[in-house]
């Protein structure tokens, strides 16, 4: 039985549900205990909602038809606001956090009705890790290599962000459960702020993985090698190609790959076989790889050749 995979939409709306019960609950368990880990998972919550409501609004806008402004379409816009997600959670929740931590834990108040808090913490670690199962498997698909190397091989960025995301609640609610639980043990209300400022360095550190991420995708990022290999694989294939003298690929959005191919071909070829191939060449490739948006083939002589043709050699 084939393992059930979900759409971009799909795994961005179940982030935001989540963060919405995050940033409710959590800001309302925080002013009834005056725990500052709770109001931590509650910023860290709004920060999730940010970035899934940011996502979700990317996701859609990068999905419009090509117009005459924008030949290719609009798939590189998610890259933005990605960008835009990363920064908020840096600057906007994960340093507001850490603050919060450092009250806490220079100046202690008191807590009240802990119970409450490990109920909430309870319930933030299995909603996130619900969503964050959704993002591992739309990531890996049927790949089985090492989540890792899925990870920054992937060209799938929001639900990147949302991995990312989902696994910051999971690990913050986590991390706020023992920070409590420590606290109940020895009495000490300094590790409930000890906790917030972990929470707050964790999203930090989360933030600037998905910001470099995303850099490299706005600059021009090519394709892993191994699809590389099957664009070359492909194209040999043909008997009548002799040689590829140049590939060049450039994700235009997520699962959207440009490829520019320059390909030798046999000089006994008319027109029309040439045409034909070409259309044979683009059909395997699109078969082989559904991910290739836009593709370029174009007949070209080798510079060897040219050279020998001008009497340089």
């Amino acid at each position: 039985m084939s393992k059930k995979t979900y759409s971009d939409s799909n795994v961005v709306g179940t982030s935001l549900l989540v963060s919405i019960s995050d940033v409710l609950l959590n800001l309302l368990i925080g002013f009834i205990t005056g725990s500052r880990v709770m109001f931590s998972q509650s910023l860290q919550g709004f920060s999730d909602l940010v970035t899934a409501f940011i996502l979700y609004a990317g996701v859609k806008r990068s999905k419009r038809k090509p117009d005459k402004k924008h030949p290719l379409g609009y798939g590189r816009e998610i890259f933005f606001w990605v960008l835009i997600a990363g920064v908020l959670m840096f600057i906007g929740t994960g340093l507001i956090t850490l603050n919060l931590g450092l009250q806490q834990f220079l100046y202690p108040g008191e807590l009240d009705s802990i119970y409450l808090a490990f109920l909430m913490l309870t319930i933030g670690f299995v909603s996130n890790y619900y969503a964050f199962q959704k993002s591992v498997k739309r990531l890996r698909g049927k790949r089985r290599k090492h989540m890792w190397h899925v990870f920054r091989s992937s060209s799938l960025i929001e639900t990147k962000a949302t991995f990312i995301v989902d696994l910051l609640g999971t690990v913050s609610a986590g991390i706020g459960f023992v920070a409590l639980f420590v606290y109940v043990v020895t009495g000490d209300v300094r590790f409930d702020g000890l906790g917030s400022m972990f929470v707050g360095v964790t999203m930090m550190f989360a933030a600037v993985i998905l910001v470099l991420d995303v850099r490299d995708l706005i600059v021009g990022k090519s394709v892993p090698d191994d699809i590389v290999r099957k664009i070359r694989k492909s194209t040999l294939s043909h008997q009548e190609v002799e040689e590829i003298l140049d590939l060049r690929t450039l994700y235009l959005g997520s699962e959207k790959i440009m490829i520019l191919l320059e390909v030798h071909v046999v000089d006994t070829l008319t027109t029309n076989e040439i045409e034909h191939l070409l259309d044979e060449i683009r059909l395997q490739i699109k078969r082989e790889i559904p991910q290739a948006y836009h593709l370029q083939i174009e007949i070209e002589t080798p510079d060897a050749e040219i050279d020998k043709k001008l009497g340089k050699i």
